[in-house]
């Protein structure tokens, strides 16, 4: 990247028109690729429709952070690596952004091109000049590949601290932060980033979002380089991509990394939790032909792929997305602490109830899980949440593990850990009927599937429970032992017959598979003819006071419960005068048993 830059600028300064032309086929910075006609700006991809082959063709992203090369061509997304950073012009701008997303891709984009198009007279940077190059994509709508982040970031400038790129004259923070503005101005939900490290920008970046510590061998030990560049963003607000100059960054100086350092180093700033994306300098075909290199490659794929995903907004940025509500100030008086025993409420729990019930479950969005979790803490609630929504399958309606990561990482910048370590949440719940081929297309949902998502999820908040809503004999049939899973959430109907036996019976197949157990009551349709009431279902029938008082006072009696869920709210049902003394009676029940925990290993 600079490399070719700089020789660019050499050549040009020895003014001779033949020398001149070697210039104009040199100077993309990132590009070998012809210069995109009526623009000037040099793509770093093929401006050529890309043809989609039938794996890629609606790939998803697989989760993690983006992993991959400067200038690597569209048809490497989709195996080895879904990230890079592309230079694109006007012309072919959305037609490369399309055949990105439909390969799983994520990218950040550089839109003013090469810098000999923002220079002045003097080799110095014009800020007039970079804004008119970005203002050639002014009537271009691309903020769909924003919102659904097969866009990452805008690329504004390379090395704005090399005096050498600019004539012997840097570029400010301060001009950085005017860019970052600008481009907030036409884009505000568009992340964007400059590659240089933190450390030479300042703490008060307001439009800035994220800055790019690329490695080298000469930069000294991996493990301080990462900590060190890490620490420095932390500092200063910003987010942080991460990669390896692989071309000249090996030893000695110069050199191409081999694939052994490839992996190390690599392995080394992927140990970080911090960066939002691990981006290479650059694609280079033969180079990774070279003996090694793909299964170095494959393993930092692994690693990017099984982190957390974070996005390159920066904590301290502005416009765009509205970032995740901050925990609320503390009130006057202080907030209830959680309700003693186990939770006990229905499931769906309006926030205006909370107060009324100890427990319930909920589902939530990225906007939404601050807000309602701060509501359960003010209440002395506890909440099992369900993060992910519908749209969690394949085309052919199974399940599609690809997706439901992706629906989780937009969880990225939403920080709920001081909600689980009070005991304000007390578990997360992956999914409901795995168990069940029809819901998923046919094909249920594997046991390594559920092991899987139960480990992503403990990746994002370790403390959490993870749960599934699948009987815990279905559960027990696996062969091997559960690491991630925690626990198994049952609902009872009164046509399974005795409470007592039923749920002593789910309680020995939890403990045979050392999972904890949720209970719950389908209180709306699960009761037998004689309680006289209707169900929501037809043909179905609600439970009676009764019967919930009965049932329930057996289920929340059984020690290895960790909650008993009611399914689920309806203010008819929960409003009638005799439910809701019998809810009284089971709740007391409910709130007098030792606490405990749904992470539990009998």
């Amino acid at each position: 990247m600079t490399y070719t830059f700089k020789l660019s600028r050499r050549i040009a300064r020895l003014r001779a028109p033949a020398l001149a032309t070697l210039m104009f086929v040199l100077a993309g910075c990132d590009s070998t690729q012809p210069l995109d006609p009526g623009t000037g700006i040099t793509p770093d991809v093929s401006t050529h429709a890309v043809p989609a082959d039938p794996q890629s063709a609606s790939a998803s992203f697989a989760g993690g952070i983006p992993i991959g090369m400067t200038a690597q061509p569209v048809t490497a997304f989709g195996g080895r690596f879904n990230g890079s950073k592309l230079t694109l012009g006007p012309g072919q701008l959305l037609e490369q952004l399309s055949a990105v997303r439909s390969r799983g891709g994520r990218i950040v984009v550089m839109l003013a091109g090469n810098p000999r198009h923002y220079v002045d007279g003097n080799g110095h940077f014009s800020l007039t000049k970079w804004k008119a190059r970005v203002d050639l994509f002014k009537g271009i709508d691309f903020g769909s590949y924003v919102s659904d982040g097969t866009i990452i970031a805008h690329y504004l400038l390379d090395e704005p601290n090399d005096p050498a790129n600019w004539n012997g004259q840097q570029v400010s923070p301060s001009t950085l932060e005017q860019m970052a503005q600008y481009s907030k101005q036409l884009w505000p939900a568009m992340p964007t980033i400059v590659r240089v490290e933190p450390s030479y920008l300042g703490g008060s970046h307001k439009y800035l979002d994220a800055a790019w510590a690329q490695y080298l061998a000469r930069r000294g030990d991996v493990n301080d380089y990462i900590k060190r560049n890490v620490a420095d963003a932390q500092q200063r607000g910003l987010a942080l991509v991460v990669g390896l100059n692989v071309v000249h960054g090996g030893t000695p100086t110069k050199t191409r990394m081999t694939a052994s350092q490839v992996e190390a180093w690599g392995s080394a700033l992927l140990s970080s939790s911090y960066p939002c994306a691990f981006i290479m300098w650059q694609h280079d075909s033969d180079y990774l032909s070279s003996a090694g290199l793909g299964s170095a490659m494959d393993a930092l794929r692994r690693l990017a792929q099984n982190r957390s995903s974070r996005t390159c907004r920066g904590a301290t940025a502005a416009g765009g997305e509205t970032p995740p509500a901050p925990s609320p100030s503390p009130d006057p008086a202080p907030a209830p602490s959680p309700s003693a025993g186990i939770p006990f409420g229905p499931s769906g729990l309006p926030v205006a109830r909370m107060a009324s019930y100890s427990g319930a479950i909920r589902g939530a969005t990225p906007s939404t899980a601050i807000s309602t979790a701060s509501a359960a803490r003010k209440a002395g609630t506890r909440l099992v949440l369900r993060l992910t929504g519908g749209d969690v399958t394949n085309g052919n309606g199974t399940f599609s593990l690809t997706k439901w990561k992706a629906a989780l990482d937009r969880y990225a910048g939403v920080d709920l850990s001081s909600y689980v370590k009070d005991g304000v949440l007390v578990g997360h719940l992956l999914i409901q009927n795995p168990q069940n081929a029809g819901a998923w297309g046919g094909q249920p949902v594997s046991y390594v599937t559920l092991e899987e998502m139960a480990r992503y999820s403990r990746l994002r908040w370790p403390a959490l429970p993870t749960i599934v809503q699948a009987p815990p004999s279905w559960l027990a049939a696996n062969p091997a032992p559960w690491q991630y899973l925690d626990a198994s959430s049952v609902t009872y109907s009164g046509a399974a017959g005795d409470a007592a036996t039923w749920v002593n019976s789910q309680a020995n197949w939890a403990a045979g598979a050392r999972l904890g157990l949720l209970v719950g009551m389908n209180v709306l349709n699960g009761g037998t003819s004689a309680s006289g009431l209707p169900g929501t279902i037809r043909g179905k029938y609600a439970m009676s006071a009764s019967q919930l008082r009965t049932w329930g006072l057996v289920l929340a009696g059984q020690s290895r419960t960790c909650g008993l869920i009611l399914s689920r709210y309806d203010e008819t049902y929960f409003g009638r005068s005799d439910v809701r003394e019998a809810v009284a009676e089971v709740a007391q029940k409910a709130g007098a048993r030792d606490p405990t925990s749904c992470r539990v290993r009998f």
